[in-house]
């Protein structure tokens, strides 16, 4: 312990704090490539299977640095509260709450009924309960879907000027709001499905929750998007990998930045996700954007041929649930993938002091990524913090490693 009361021997290591998982959270998006049989033996594989809470010690595998030049990063991550270093929770779920429920039906019978006082009554909830039990979670997308409904007409145009929010409101309105009522009702458990216990049904409502979060019309406002893109230095004619895309949020945004002379491959495990990407692409005839399926244990992108490799809320699943060859795999074919001077950019969520902001999600100390990813090749070159709970590490492949 140093006078601080930290422990000064806490090494980047895979350390995994899983705690209050539901079997049905257990199959997700791309963000858990963990559905492949290669995870069968995992700790995850635990959870999936017995619902259980689980601690893992695994030591990362450490790879010689090629460049003797090269300073490690320091090997100790801080330890300033009871909070785990890493934290899965439901991975990309949000815990049900009572009140949360409350306002989900509320919405549920606006959009069922046509009335104007769920609506209402539902934002106010949203109101009081997003500052104090999720931030950055699906609450402020669900208050975007109660603002719309009571908006006027003018309102209403003016949340759908942007074309990306339009496209999010019409997958979600479509058929009398039928996917809206379809989250909600499986969200909420408010509405009975056949499959609600089986793989499709887990699926399925992973596929939901995670449009609801990622591509959600206010998310710049929490997670201050733009900030984010623009100290990624994009210039036209990029080629840009965005591994575990989604539904799109920042592969569109990288799409309009390297104009017509670059790339934006879009990389998930997820054909749903990527079925959107590509309808929206057509659509808006974004001609330089690749939708690809890839594997939990490769990227399967051309060799030396991306200049940003750019990955948002996905290494901690990476780091907490892969085995050590499937993530030694992963991590090199990014190395493949980049060119000489590309970066490879790991956007993340932070360590938040208790009493700083609500449940936020996920996370995992930054230090034990950089430490990770030097001993595969990796240094560490610039790193920003916009938001408490959201950090941004821009990494450059080591010479000869």
């Amino acid at each position: 312990m140093d006078t601080n009361g930290r422990d000064k021997n806490v090494h980047a290591c895979s350390l995994l704090s899983i705690l209050d998982c539901e079997p049905r959270h257990a199959i997700v998006s791309f963000h858990s490539a963990i559905r492949n049989p290669h995870f069968e033996m995992s700790c995850f594989h635990l959870v999936r299977k017995f619902g259980i809470a689980v601690l893992l010690f695994s030591p990362i595998g450490v790879l010689p640095a090629a460049d003797t030049d090269s300073v490690p990063p320091p090997d100790t991550a801080q330890i300033t509260s009871k909070v785990s270093l890493v934290h899965l929770g439901s991975i990309d779920s949000f815990t049900i709450t009572e009140q949360g429920t409350q306002a989900g039906r509320l919405l549920l019978t606006a959009v069922q009924n046509k009335t104007l006082d769920d609506p209402m009554k539902a934002k106010v909830i949203y109101e009081k309960i997003i500052p104090i039990e999720h931030y950055g979670g699906e609450y402020t997308a669900l208050e975007w879907f109660c603002d719309y409904l009571l908006g006027n007409d003018q309102q209403r145009q003016e949340m759908l000027a942007d074309r990306y929010h339009r496209s999010f409101f019409e997958f979600f309105s479509v058929n009398d709001y039928a996917n809206l009522k379809e989250y909600l009702g499986r969200k909420y458990h408010l509405t009975k499905f056949s499959d609600a216990d089986n793989e499709a049904g887990r699926e399925r409502i992973a596929f939901l929750e995670d449009f609801i979060l990622f591509n959600n019309p206010r998310r710049e406002e929490w997670e201050k998007t733009s900030k984010i893109i623009e100290c990624l230095k994009i210039t036209p004619g990029m080629t840009i990998a965005d591994v575990g895309s989604g539904p799109g949020y920042y592969t569109f945004k990288f799409s309009e930045l390297v104009g017509n002379t670059g790339k934006v491959y879009a990389l998930d495990t997820v054909q749903a996700h990527l079925d959107y990407v590509k309808n929206v692409a057509q659509k808006f005839a974004l001609t330089n954007i690749e939708p690809r399926k890839d594997r939990p244990d490769s990227t399967d992108l051309p060799a030396n041929n991306s200049d940003l490799v750019f990955m948002c809320s996905l290494y901690h699943i990476i780091y907490a649930t892969a085995t050590e060859e499937v993530k030694d795999r992963f991590i090199d074919s990014i190395k493949k993938a980049l060119k000489p001077d590309g970066h490879f950019v790991v956007v993340d969520n932070a360590i938040v002091p208790s009493g700083k902001l609500p449940y936020h999600g996920p996370h995992i100390a930054k230090e034990l990524i950089i430490g990770q990813l030097y001993y595969y090749g990796f240094d560490l070159i610039e790193q920003y913090q916009f938001i408490p709970q959201r950090y941004v590490l821009v990494f450059k492949r080591r010479a000869g490693s």
